[in-house]
């Protein structure tokens, strides 16, 4: 099945004979990065929200498990899981500091995704984007560079992330019948 879209909806703007066709394409493409990296940066807090919450299994001292063992331990991680996905991404990487799956986590790295990430947040665009900190098409330009220097630092993360989740999400367990 080809999908079929009109690409007008979507490049609307996208007129070379404008003379500030190279601003719009920065600043579009600024924009862009910025929403991508919060998409990813929740994808790296949902992840580790799933990780952590498997933990509650390790909390278990039983060698063979009832249905009623598996279904309370099931409701344990869904709910660490809902507590976790409630907390700010600050707050979560205290979590992960406590945590057996991710004790290889480089803190250094998560520190700076929080820390940058609050600054995305909650002072990028006062400072740098209403401020008109971004004077030049090149300012502009090199923050964009910055931009993906950090989204490449988020996937990557977050490829790291998936992989403890894969390595820990199957647990191999007696069951009593």
């Amino acid at each position: 099945m080809i999908l079929m879209i009109k690409k007008e909806k979507y490049l609307y703007w996208l007129n070379l004979e404008n003379p500030n066709f190279d601003i719009e394409v920065v600043f579009r493409e600024m924009y862009s990065r910025i929403g991508l990296i919060f998409h990813t940066i929740q994808m790296n807090e949902y992840n580790i929200a799933n990780i952590l919450s498997l933990e509650e299994f390790e909390n278990e001292n039983i060698d063979m498990f009832t249905e009623s063992d598996i279904e309370r331990i099931r409701k344990n991680i869904d709910t660490k899981f809902y507590e976790l996905s409630e907390l700010t991404f600050g707050k979560l990487k205290k979590q992960v500091e406590k945590s057996k799956y991710l004790a290889d986590v480089d803190m250094a790295a998560l520190e700076k995704i929080v820390e940058y990430r609050n600054y995305l947040a909650h002072r990028c665009f006062k400072e740098k984007l209403l401020n008109n900190e971004l004077k030049s098409i090149e300012d502009a330009d090199k923050f964009v560079d910055e931009l993906n220097e950090f989204e490449v630092m988020v996937k990557d993360f977050n490829e790291w992330l998936l992989d403890i989740f894969e390595k820990n999400k199957i647990k191999r367990i007696w069951v009593m019948k």
